[in-house]
């Protein structure tokens, strides 16, 4: 009977082990979960810095595109060279664009927006002096008092121009900072929880780990246990078993010595029947004949001779019940006369339509073997005679291959096999096993084969280790 213990304790593995994997699968996709927000924000954060980045670039390029015209201005004002107006008109595109681009860049941020504009109007101021310079070239109204006022005005734009783009480079860098410093910040909280969720999960594992082995581990002793004890119970079941197979060879030599105690009293009393008995009572038939005889004619005869007629029923019953203890021709000519005398007889007595078959040369056989074959036709046929109201009997002893095959058949009314058997082993009757156990006993297969209304069939086959001589006929009708 299973212990709860054994039952529960697989149970609470698998439930073990199946909650640690449910966790290790939850931790997995809360790390996932939190491992893609971290790095979305962290994606986010690098776009903000790339955006900042390309702000100062292109806040960058206003301001040198400014200088640029600057230069070209002046370099045609000293010059009045045409070739110094080309990087000038250049650099007025470049600078349109840049300026437009710059605007987009810091649309969403208001106070940028604001500087922009200043910058933007400073630029134009510086545009539009650059200009009126290039005019004044042109129609050679260019006079030194312009130009230092020119010189002066051209001074203090560019001052203000490059205090209004370094005030913005100085927000914009403040954002690099600041965004560059949550980009650190995302990527540590990214490292620190994926490396704590890695060691949550190799804890977790290490833990399924050492449930997995504990279980392996107690399975295995279990197994140990289990098989330890199927040794031991092999161990005593092949105890048992040779004690069994001791008992058995025991009880079969007990029950060989008591067929043979039997057979030998059954000779000694068949022999005293016949010996003493049967000569006395012989004797006493004589003297009767002789008083007969003697006493011819009176009126007392025929009382004496109805005593010889009693006497004679005497001696008859005397000599069957010997033959049927032992019969003499078993141990005078064998078994195939002893076996056909048998069944002539027995079948004289039951009215029966007898057969017997002898098949192929039978000699003498071992005592023990003709002993066992002519006590189970003697059985059987004593239970056809009782039970089986059977017309036609039909016996066939065979030799082949050294094997003696010996066959009962009848067509009586049969009988239930389970039935008899059944009986048999509750001692109600004994004949079916004591049919079967003569066959054992001297190393043969005995079967039968009944149903009801169907007839009843006894095989037997004996292996013989020696032969006698002293053949006898092939085959015999009755």
């Amino acid at each position: 009977m299973s212990h709860p213990e054994s039952i529960q304790r697989p149970k609470n593995f698998l439930l073990k082990v199946s909650g640690g994997f449910i966790l290790a699968a939850a931790i997995l996709i809360l790390l996932g979960l939190t491992s893609y927000t971290s790095i979305k924000q962290f994606q986010e954060t690098s776009q903000w810095i790339a955006h900042t980045q390309e702000t100062l670039a292109e806040l960058q390029s206003v301001f040198s595109n400014t200088l640029e015209a600057v230069s070209g201005v002046r370099g045609y004002v000293i010059t009045e060279k045409e070739r110094f107006l080309e990087p000038y008109h250049q650099t007025l595109l470049s600078l349109d664009h840049d300026q437009k681009q710059l605007a987009s860049l810091i649309q969403d941020n208001p106070d940028q927006k604001r500087r922009l504009n200043h910058l933007n109007h400073l630029i134009d101021e510086q545009l539009a002096l650059l200009q009126s310079k290039v005019d004044l070239r042109k129609e050679g109204l260019y006079s030194p008092e312009q130009v230092e006022i020119h010189m002066n005005r051209n001074k203090a734009l560019m001052d203000a121009i490059r205090v209004a783009a370094k005030e913005m480079q100085a927000v914009e860098n403040d954002l690099l900072l600041q965004r560059e410093q949550m980009a650190e910040k995302k990527g540590k909280e990214t490292i620190v929880t994926s490396v704590i969720g890695v060691v949550l999960e190799i804890l977790l594992l290490i833990w399924v780990f050492k449930q997995i082995r504990h279980e392996i581990a107690a399975r295995q002793h279990a197994q140990d246990a289990l098989k330890s004890a199927h040794n031991q119970l092999e161990q005593r079941v092949v105890e048992r078993t040779h004690a069994l197979v001791d008992a058995n060879e025991r009880l079969r030599q007990l029950s060989r010595r008591l067929m043979t105690v039997q057979e030998h009293e059954r000779r000694e009393i068949a022999h005293d029947l016949h010996d003493e008995i049967g000569q006395s009572l012989t004797a006493m038939k004589l003297s009767l004949c002789e008083a007969s005889t003697q006493l011819a004619g009176r009126r007392s005869l025929p009382f004496l001779q109805d005593s010889l007629d009693i006497l004679n029923h005497v001696i008859q019953q005397v000599r069957n019940l010997a033959l049927d203890l032992r019969p003499s021709l078993l141990d005078e000519l064998g078994l195939v006369p002893a076996i056909k005398w048998f069944v002539n007889g027995q079948g004289k007595r039951a009215g029966w339509n007898t057969e017997f078959v002898v098949d192929g040369d039978i000699e003498r056989l071992p005592p023990e073997v003709e002993l066992a074959c002519f006590r189970v036709v003697q059985e059987a046929l004593t239970n056809v005679a009782r039970h089986a109201d059977a017309t036609h009997v039909r016996v066939k002893l065979g030799m082949n291959d050294n094997l003696l095959h010996l066959e009962i058949e009848d067509n009586g009314k049969g009988f239930d096999l389970g039935s008899a058997r059944a009986l048999a082993k509750a001692g109600s009757s004994v004949g079916l096993l004591g049919m079967e156990e003569r066959i054992r006993l001297v190393g043969g297969g005995f079967f039968i084969a009944s149903a009801r209304e169907t007839g009843t069939k006894i095989s037997a086959s004996l292996a013989l280790a020696e032969r006698l001589p002293q053949p006898v006929a092939t085959e015999e009708r009755m």
